[in-house]
């Protein structure tokens, strides 16, 4: 039986990054492919999942109507914008205007943007660049501009 080195390749980089991904996120199954192969890595839940949930839940509550959370609608690594050496793009007290790019998060290399929902000034930037992130984790807090409804 001859094996695909390009599969064997795949399989190399990215069942050890399933793997963490798995760990870090307290995910029970990710599952990738293409039309002929899969990869499905499945684990219990640890311990510690259920209260990383609970703590996004509270984190997303606030008592300050002027303040919106943006959170992550993937499970993946945060990438700030930024060039190489350079200061993030985005950073706290900035405006932003809606549909601005505040960051993307990958997932198995595909790029998902992080948007403002609308005009806005960044109070607080909760991930850092490389940080892992769970699905609906908060990522920023932003003041609604002034007018804004």
């Amino acid at each position: 039986m001859t094996t695909d080195p390009d599969w064997e390749a795949a399989l190399d980089e990215d069942v050890p990054r399933l793997a963490r991904l798995l760990r870090e996120t307290g995910a029970e199954e990710i599952e990738v492919g293409d039309a002929t192969r899969t990869i499905r890595m499945r684990r219990s839940s640890a311990p510690g999942v259920a209260a990383a949930e609970r703590a996004v839940t509270e984190d997303e509550e606030s008592t300050d109507e002027g303040l919106m959370v943006v959170s992550s609608e993937q499970v993946g690594v945060f990438v700030a914008l930024t060039e190489p050496g350079a200061p993030p793009q985005v950073r706290v007290g900035d405006a932003v205007d809606e549909g601005q790019t505040l960051g993307y998060v990958d997932v198995l290399g595909v790029a998902h943007d992080v948007v403002a929902p609308e005009d806005a000034t960044i109070e607080r930037l909760l991930v850092h660049d490389g940080e892992v992130l769970e699905y609906g984790q908060p990522i920023a807090e932003l003041r609604r501009s002034a007018g804004a409804t």
